[in-house]
C-alpha cells in the first residue's frame, strides 16, 4: 500500500494501479496480474454487489435529507448491515434478493458512528404511526437541558425524515420528505409531533430522525460540530404491503400527544 501525495488523487482503476480511501488517506495499489476466482468466489461478490448497490440506494436516498457530517465509515458499514439484510431473507448464495420483512435489520443504524439517539435523548425511541398518507412522529414533553448537550448549546432541532425505496428489479427511490422542530434547550419543551407527508406501503419505508445542536451567536444558529452531540440514525423500516394487506396498512394505531403524562428531565449538563 502506498500513499497518493500528488496535487491530483483518484479513485478507481487508472492503468495498473487502483486508488481508494483508507482511513481518511488517498491510498494506491498495483492491480494484479492475475486473479484466481472459484466458484464460491464469484457466487459471494455476486451477493457483496448486490449488498453493495442496495446501501448505496440507502445513501442515496437519505444522506442529502440529512444535515450532519458523515464519517468515512459510513459506506462500509452500511454494506456490511446490507450484507445481514440480504443473507437473512435468502440462502441461495449468488442469487439473493433484498427481502422487504428483513430490512427491519437496518433499525438502529447510526449514520453518526459516534453517536446514536441513546446517548443524547432522554426518552426511548419514538414510535412511527402511518395516518393515512402521513406518517406522525410524537416527541414527548421534556424539562429545560433535558437532551445531552455541550456547555455552549442553545438550541436544539430534532427532524424526522422519510424516503421510500425499491430495492429488487429497477432500483429507484421515492423523494424524501422531512419535518422538523427547533427549541431553546434552556426552556421546558412542550410535548409535539413531527409529520410527515407520506404513504408508507407502496415501497419499502425507511425513517431516521436526527438531533442536531446549535449555538446562537449574533442572532445566528450555528450548527456545532462536535460528534458527540449529533446524531441521525434509523428509527423505523415499514415494509411494502400487497394490495391484499392494503386494507390493514403496516404501523397503523392511535397516536396522541396525551400517550403519556411523562415529562423527562435533564441530565448532567456536560
Amino acid at each position: 500500500m502506498a500513499t497518493q501525495t500528488g496535487v491530483i488523487t483518484y479513485d478507481g482503476k487508472l492503468d495498473k494501479t487502483i486508488g481508494y480511501n483508507r482511513k481518511g488517506k488517498r491510498c494506491v495499489r498495483r492491480l494484479p496480474e492475475q486473479v484466481r476466482r472459484s466458484d464460491a468466489t464469484i457466487l459471494s461478490g455476486t451477493d457483496f454487489g448486490t449488498a453493495s448497490k442496495a446501501g448505496k440506494l440507502v445513501r442515496m436516498a437519505l444522506v442529502p435529507a440529512l444535515d450532519i457530517r458523515m464519517d468515512y465509515t459510513l459506506t462500509n458499514r452500511l454494506n456490511k448491515e446490507m450484507l445481514k439484510v440480504l443473507y437473512t431473507g435468502s440462502r441461495e448464495r449468488g442469487n439473493r434478493r433484498i427481502q422487504n420483512k428483513a430490512l427491519e435489520l437496518l433499525k438502529g443504524f447510526q449514520f453518526n458512528k459516534a453517536t446514536g439517539l441513546d446517548r443524547l435523548l432522554p426518552f426511548p425511541t419514538p414510535q412511527v404511526v402511518q395516518d393515512g398518507d402521513k406518517l406522525r412522529i410524537v416527541i414527548p414533553a421534556m424539562e429545560a437541558y433535558a437532551i445531552r448537550h455541550a456547555g455552549n448549546t442553545t438550541h436544539i432541532e430534532i427532524k424526522a425524515v422519510a424516503a421510500g425505496l425499491r430495492f429488487n428489479g429497477n432500483d429507484n427511490q421515492e423523494q424524501a420528505v422531512s419535518d422538523k422542530v427547533l427549541f431553546r434547550i434552556n426552556e421546558p419543551v412542550a410535548a409535539t409531533e413531527l409529520v410527515l407527508p407520506f404513504k408508507a406501503g407502496e415501497a419499502e419505508t425507511i425513517v431516521v430522525l436526527q438531533v442536531r445542536a446549535f449555538h446562537e451567536h449574533n442572532g445566528k444558529l450555528l450548527s456545532l460540530g462536535n460528534v458527540k452531540y449529533f446524531a441521525a440514525d434509523i428509527i423505523d423500516v415499514i415494509p411494502s404491503f400487497t394490495e391484499e394487506e392494503a386494507g390493514t396498512p403496516p404501523h397503523a394505531a392511535e397516536l396522541s400527544l396525551q400517550q403519556s403524562d411523562k415529562t423527562y428531565t435533564a441530565p448532567k449538563r456536560e
